[in-house]
């Protein structure tokens, strides 16, 4: 029982707070100046900026995500402290830009997810941006090509509208989310060591999911993905009433959500533009953040990605 323990901590507030905290103080992680902060969103706005034209030309369906819908709600754009862009699309959808992004978007950037291999070895799915470089804990196994300065993007996985179906499609996501990061973390163990320091909790927080990753080393990074995503995606209909988010901060059912709410979208404003948002984004709000999400967190509450590297190329 000990390991699951463990892993439910890593994925909860206290498993945040010990690895910003465990990280911040074993003194190799950068804190980007407010000079870098700025630049780091000039950079992926524009990648927003980008990526938009092509879904726009391509009928791709997409909201903003998590953070990105906050900032909107909240500041009217970046939430001041954070330094990433967030979007969610319907698995349909996420198929389209797949068979369109090399053409439309390969010069510039390359697209990670679970199915498409390389190492990548995370159950969200990216874009990259080519030539920069960004390194939280969780890139550093991984070469500087593959470890651009990315946008994430959330899949809303079809599900059964039987609750039998539901509930056992939900604890399959759960176990495979779970196989695929301890996979992930024995992968990375060599790598994360010289952060760790002398922060006992955080080296026990990551060994003991190591220690299950190590159970299903017989299979490869990319095979192990390549499996959760068959599971995350195992439902084909598109016009079920509900959808999850089985990559996302709460997971599977903490969620679920109805397909109305969140394949459906209306404007909110952001760094002077308009960008789309789910219609129901209050729902969305209360499972992730509470019923308080206007309210300013205390500062040491304050989601900030650890950067152990980052170069933004040259053409910034």
């Amino acid at each position: 029982m000990g390991i699951f323990k463990a892993l439910r901590s890593a994925a909860s507030a206290d498993g945040f707070k010990i690895r910003k905290e465990g990280f911040a103080a074993g003194g190799k992680v950068r804190k980007l100046t407010p000079e870098e902060l700025e630049k780091l969103k000039h950079v992926v706005f524009t990648m927003y900026e980008d990526f938009d034209a092509v879904a726009r030309r391509h009928h791709i369906f997409y909201t903003a995500s998590g953070g990105t819908i906050l900032g909107s709600i909240r500041h009217k754009g970046f939430i001041p402290w954070d330094d990433d862009i967030d979007l969610m699309m319907p698995r349909a959808d996420f198929e389209k830009l797949k068979k369109v992004f090399d053409k439309e978007l390969g010069s510039l950037y390359s697209l990670a997810a679970p199915e498409l291999g390389g190492g990548h070895g995370m159950a969200v799915c990216q874009i990259k941006k080519k030539g920069t470089i960004c390194r939280s804990y969780n890139e550093l196994s991984k070469k500087p090509e593959d470890s651009g300065i990315a946008i994430d993007i959330f899949i809303l996985e079809n599900t059964w509208n039987q609750p039998l179906l539901r509930k056992l499609h939900g604890t399959a996501c759960l176990f495979m989310g779970l196989l695929m990061s301890a996979r992930k973390t024995w992968n990375d163990m060599p790598y994360l060591e010289p952060y760790f320091g002398d922060n006992e909790a955080l080296r026990e927080s990551f060994e003991q999911k190591a220690r299950l990753g190590r159970l299903v080393s017989f299979l490869s990074l990319d095979q192990m993905s390549y499996l959760t995503y068959r599971v995350y995606s195992a439902c084909h209909d598109d016009h079920s009433r509900y959808v999850a988010i089985p990559s996302g901060r709460k997971h599977f059912f903490g969620e679920l959500y109805k397909r109305f709410d969140m394949c459906r979208a209306r404007k909110s404003d952001f760094e002077g533009r308009k960008i789309p948002i789910p219609y129901g984004y209050i729902g969305y709000f209360h499972a992730l953040y509470g019923e308080h999400y206007m309210e300013l967190p205390p500062e040491e509450d304050r989601e900030q990605h650890p950067v152990m590297e980052i170069d933004f190329g040259e053409d910034v």
